[in-house]
């Protein structure tokens, strides 16, 4: 009893702890609600703070209900855990109530006193105009809760929007008016548009445009907004495709609108919509796979819901037999049994059993063969597949032959089915039937040959039933005939005669015609078929009626779509395939290449509004600053600036300025802004020099005058500057200056200013502000050498020197021809054809050794054809400043990026270049990083594998390397580069022939032999190869002799490799030099004349030389004495022209035999009959006889 009695004051004290420490949550609950000014119900408290416990199973026999507690003790003994198995049964009471026990009645007091407390502190709340929020806690985490708080102290700080109201569209009529006083260019323009028209396009719409935010959000799609439902928001103006759209973006503007990138659009959605035979599915097949996009061809879709049910296709076109030919395929079946005759497959062809189709199969069915539209549900789920699901959802598609009828055009604005576009292809009923036509007639044409041969296959079948059916019925007229004359015979015991044999053969014919008489079918012959114009005309017909119910149908749907403000695309498809394609292409274009900014707005202002924008910071300038975005996109690198004959169109975009240097420029931007917006920031500029030089009347003057003085200094703001003009600049603006007056000495005197003075002038002329900034172009100087060493020597380099090349001959024509153009002066002038030619001679003699030092030194010269046109030589200029000039920013950009640069085309002179080489020197550091090589590229000037980093310069192999140094420039050099420069006396050193001499009496290593074939040959015996003393370096105080020039350069890369080797004990036998004399007669023979005596011999054989009255074998010897003779190598000249001379002879004496046996006959002819030079060669050929063939 004591210890029940103490187990059950224990249960009384848990349950007490436990309440008290409900009472405490209770307590900081309010205080809680006093920070964050919260408002709690009763019935929340009960709902949530009551708390409740889960029965626990009474005790049984079998099981018991074990309940794990934790026991707080006291603090003097500490906290202990222990297990107590225990039953707890608590009262029934509602869910939504407290248990009626005696401890829950101190609980209901405080809450009591708690609601009486809050009812008087929310009513001065109330008074206080404080918001009171109301926290459902139930359910709710403390993280969601704080959510919750946050929010609603953070919504009176946001913007809100707001529905527009009348008082909205007067604020924006005045700020029309007081944009059109101060914009009066803008509103010129706009005087033609309406003013509707006007106020919409200038209107500051949202994010989206005057697409619905709402639709774009929830279903990825661009449907029109209404006019009627707008809301604003920060100033700008939203339009919605409905009412509950409207209110959901008023509750929460902030989730519709774009924040730090613009909104994504969605991707482009075509229907593609025309008469059949219009071409449609090809132009969507062919635009589609252009524009990597999905085509859906609807009807096709639809056929393929049924074909796995149907294994056909389903529409009166596709209906391949009449009623007539089924009946008449039933009747051929029939006689085919009956005349027991097996039909081929393709005519027997049973009807496919009858498929159990589902409901919309059968709505799908019924639409296909009534030409009817489909229900809605049925189209809500074909369509949601390509609108709201994916891949179709974020790749888009060309819908083909979709919608169909007005009422699924209707369907499309009703729930929302938005395209891009929609483009309808119209074309004449004439081109319908000369595409459409002649396919049909064939498909008719195949029809009557299977009906006329199924007609006589039933025509055969019934000719032999016919005849099955009279043969059985002669038989069995014949078997009653006989049958009679047997009991005739019995009776009358008499022979029957042949006559009344006949007579009874005759009697059974005419049975048989009158039983089976004649078809008259076949008396009458064949019914009258179709011919072929009456099938054309009603063919033809039948397209014409389908034709207008189709252009019917189609004017509806585009009004309905019209009605919707989707926007619709006209295209000409009578026209051939490939232009009605790229007419296709040209309307989409917009919606295809400006997809990214189709939410885009912009809005051109004056350039002095721009400014004062700017300076009031109402609006900033971009991050592209001055430049134009436009043509920095295409390739543009020098600054344009801004004058009266290059204005600049300001364009604002969100809250930046851009600066567009043309109207063409500014159009682009504005049709696709974030198109040029993303791309990389301009480049850091530098001011460009130019140096065009050329002969007299080569055109660089007029070149300069049309392009560099007019075309780049109003468009980028060089200076054109010349000697004329520098000593000018100094005598007007510097007159006191000691320069200035020792030029007035020597031209008052008459005498030409020296080059020393002029370069001077030219050196204080550079030292203005343009040319330092923007750049110069210095017109025809310098000329001699010495003007080019001043410039040298006063640092001047440009950055590009143009050279014009015209022939002489051009240039006195150009001359003659502007003699006869210009007017006639008094006075006389400098350009005299003797005058012309002087200078022309001079500039050609110096012109060379200029080139050439520009060409070494600095690589900047640049030769122009001049002989073209000067628009063309104004092209390949600026062509090549721009790469130059791409060139120096690009390594600006790098170097302040503190990556490595390319310093080809910078003007580098090769004592630079030495001054300022990194550790590797000349030599490669990536092949000495990556495979050990010492790869030397001092053989060559350029610098176009050459890069600087850190301050020093390399040089790379070949662009591979180059490309590998520039990525990870740490890489290979210190301190992460795994191999360091060998020292000066461990590099291989290549040896000259008078080097190797002066290395005398050092012998080289290996004995001579290529140490690289010995390596690369395994070592093996074979390998051994001498080396050539041409090819000699020298290696750790050791020379060695390769083979060839590519051996040594492998020992000069890999010296480790082949360096140190030992040569086996036994080598190969010396070559010594035998003497040709000391050769017995046979080795002398195949030695010395062995090649020419088989070309002798060879010769000989091919020609089979006979000369008259000598025999084969001396002819043949001496046609090959001579031929050695002839061709002897180490004989004179001299003597090879006379023996070649003699053996020509010979074949010619040789050749006499051959022709008189041809000519030669045995009778006798005259004179005027034998050939003209017969009677010569016969002489000849007589007088050889006893005649040295050689000497004559």
């Amino acid at each position: 009893m004591k210890v029940k009695a103490k187990e059950a004051e224990e249960t009384d004290n848990e349950d007490e702890e436990e309440i008290e420490g409900d009472e405490l949550e209770v307590h900081e609950e309010p205080e809680a609600s006093h920070d964050t000014r919260g408002s709690w119900l009763p019935e929340e408290f009960e709902a949530s703070e009551v708390p409740e416990t889960e029965p626990e199973a009474v005790s049984e026999p079998i099981e018991e209900t074990t309940v794990e507690t934790e026991i707080p003790k006291g603090s003097k003994e500490g906290l202990e855990i222990e297990k107590l198995s225990e039953t707890v049964v608590l009262p029934e009471f509602p869910e939504d109530s407290y248990p009626d026990v005696p401890e829950m009645e101190p609980f209901k007091e405080k809450i009591g006193s708690f609601i009486i407390l809050w009812k008087q502190l929310e009513a001065t709340i109330s008074e206080a105009y404080i918001k009171i929020l109301n926290l459902e806690i139930a359910d709710r985490t403390p993280q969601e809760l704080l959510q919750k708080v946050v929010e609603t102290m953070e919504k009176p700080f946001q913007y809100t929007a707001w529905e527009l109201t009348g008082e909205d569209y007067e604020e924006e009529t005045e700020d029309y008016q007081t944009e059109a006083e101060v914009d009066e260019e803008l509103e010129e323009e706009e005087e033609e548009e309406g003013e509707d028209k006007m106020k919409e396009r200038k209107r500051h719409l949202g994010d989206t445009k005057h697409f619905c935010p709402v639709v774009l959000k929830e279903n990825f799609i661009l449907q029109p907004g209404n006019t009627e439902e707008a809301a604003k928001y920060r100033e700008k103006i939203y339009y919605f495709s409905s009412a509950e759209a409207k209110e959901k973006f008023l509750e929460h503007p902030e989730d519709y609108v774009a924040h730090e990138e613009p909104l994504k659009a969605p991707p482009l959605r075509i229907c593609l919509v025309g008469p059949q035979g219009s071409g449609k599915t090809m132009c969507g097949r062919q635009l589609a796979e252009k524009l990597n996009i999905f085509h859906i061809q609807f009807e096709e879709v639809l056929q393929e819901k049924l074909l796995l049910k149907t294994e056909k296709k389903v529409g009166p076109e596709f209906e391949e037999d009449s009623e007539n030919e089924q009946a008449a395929k039933q009747e051929l079946e029939e006689l085919a049994i009956q005349a027991n005759v097996k039909v081929e497959e393709e005519n027997t062809k049973k009807q496919l059993p009858e498929v159990q189709l589902t409901e919309e199969e059968e709505v799908i069915k019924s639409s296909l063969m009534e030409n009817e539209p489909l229900p809605p549900e049925i189209l809500e789920v074909i369509l949601s597949e390509w609108w709201l699901k994916e891949p179709i959802r974020s790749t888009g598609f060309i819908l083909d032959g979709f919608p169909r009828y007005p009422e699924e055009a209707q369907f499309l604005g009703d729930r929302g089915f938005f395209p891009d576009a929609a483009v309808f292809i119209q074309v004449d009923d004439q081109d319908i039937f000369d595409r459409l036509l002649p396919a049909q007639i064939e498909k008719w044409k195949l029809k009557q040959k299977k009906k006329l041969e199924r007609k006589k296959l039933i025509k055969d079948m019934k000719a032999k039933i016919r005849v099955d059916t009279i043969a059985k019925r002669r038989a069995e007229l014949i078997l009653e005939r006989d049958k009679k004359r047997r009991e005739n015979v019995v009776r009358d015991d008499e022979e029957i005669s042949e006559e009344e044999l006949e007579e009874d053969n005759d009697d059974i014919e005419n049975i048989l015609e009158d039983e089976f008489p004649k078809d008259e079918e076949e008396m009458s012959g064949e019914e009258d078929e179709e011919q072929e114009t009456d099938a054309i005309e009603r063919l033809r017909g039948e397209l014409g009626e389908k034709f207008e119910a189709d252009t019917h149908n189609l004017q509806i749907i585009q009004d309905e779509l019209e009605r919707y403000l989707i926007p619709i695309i006209s295209i000409n498809g009578a026209r051939r395939n490939h232009i009605v394609q790229y007419t296709l292409n040209m309307k989409l274009k917009p919606l295809v290449e400006n997809r990214a900014s189709i939410f885009e707005k912009c809005h051109p202002i004056p350039a002095p509004l721009a400014q004062k924008m700017l300076t009031f910071t109402y609006k900033y300038i971009s991050s592209f600053g001055y430049w134009d975005p436009v043509k920095l996109s295409e390739g543009e690198t020098i600054k344009p600036v801004e004058n009266a004959e290059n204005p600049i169109y300001p364009v604002i975009h969100r809250q930046y300025i851009y600066f567009l240097s043309s109207k063409e420029t500014k159009e682009k931007f504005m049709k696709n802004p974030i198109k040029y917006i993303r791309q990389p920031k301009p480049k850091p500029t530098v001011p460009i020099r130019i140096i065009i030089v050329g002969p007299p009347k080569s055109g660089k003057t007029t070149v300069l005058c049309f392009s560099v003085a007019k075309k780049i200094t109003s468009e980028y703001g060089l200076k054109h500057l010349s000697i004329g003009g520098a000593l000018r600049y100094v005598l007007n603006n510097h007159p006191e200056t000691e320069l200035a007056l020792m030029l007035n000495w020597h031209l008052h005197k008459g005498m030409t200013a020296p080059d020393e003075l002029a370069i001077q002038a030219l050196e204080l002329s550079l030292m203005e502000s343009v040319c330092n900034t923007a750049g110069v172009v210095i017109d025809g100087y310098p000329v001699t050498k010495h003007q080019m060493n001043l410039l040298e020597a006063r640092s001047i380099i440009p950055m590009v020197i143009f050279e014009l090349s015209v022939p002489s001959k051009e240039i006195f024509k150009r001359l003659l021809l502007e003699k006869e153009n210009e007017q006639r002066l008094p006075y006389p002038l400098h350009n005299s054809a003797q005058i012309v030619a002087v200078n022309n001679v001079k500039y050609r003699k110096n012109i060379g050794e200029i080139r050439q030092y520009y060409q070494e030194q600095h690589q900047n010269w640049y030769v122009i054809d001049g002989f073209h046109s000067k628009w063309w030589v104004w092209n390949e200029v600026i062509k090549n400043v721009q790469m130059v000039n791409k060139y120096m920013q690009t390594y600006l950009e790098r170097i302040k990026a503190g990556k490595a640069a390319c310093i080809d085309k910078l003007c580098i002179t090769p004592q630079e270049l030495l001054s300022r080489l990194g550790e590797f020197e000349q030599f490669c550091p990536v092949s000495l990083a990556e495979s050990q090589e010492l790869f030397d590229c001092s053989a060559t000037d350029s610098l176009e594998f050459a890069a600087e980093f850190r301050g020093h310069y390399y040089k790379m192999s070949s662009q591979e390397k180059l490309n590998k140094f520039l990525e990870n420039p740490e890489l290979y050099v210190p301190p992460l580069a795994p191999h360091p420069l060998p020292s000066a006396d461990m590099i291989p050193k290549r040896l000259t022939l008078s080097e190797l001499k002066s290395r005398f009496p050092k012998c080289a290593e290996l004995q001579g032999y290529c140490p690289v074939t010995y390596k690369d040959g395994n070592q093996r015996y074979e390998a051994l190869v001498p080396g050539s003393i041409n090819y000699a370096l020298e290696y750790h105080n050791r020379i060695y002799i390769c083979e060839n020039k590519e051996k040594l350069q492998k020992f000069l890369r890999s010296p480790l490799k082949y360096w140190e080797q030992k040569l086996p004990h036994k080598l190969p036998p010396l070559r010594e030099p035998i003497l040709l004399t000391s050769l017995p007669l046979p080795g002398y023979l195949e030695q010395g004349i062995a090649t020419s005596l088989i070309k002798a011999m060879n010769a000989a054989g091919c020609l089979k030389p006979k000369f008259p009255f000598l025999s084969i074998r001396r002819s043949a010897l001496l046609y090959i004495a001579l031929h050695l003779k002839a061709f002897n190598p180490k004989g004179s000249e001299y003597t090879r022209k006379k023996y070649k001379k003699k053996m020509e002879q010979f074949m010619e004496s040789c050749e006499l035999i051959t022709y008189l046996g041809a000519k030669m006959t045995r009778k006798y002819k005259e004179p005027q009959f034998r050939a003209i030079d017969f009677d010569h060669k016969l002489k000849t050929f007589l007088s050889l006889r006893n005649i040295d063939p050689i000497n004559g």
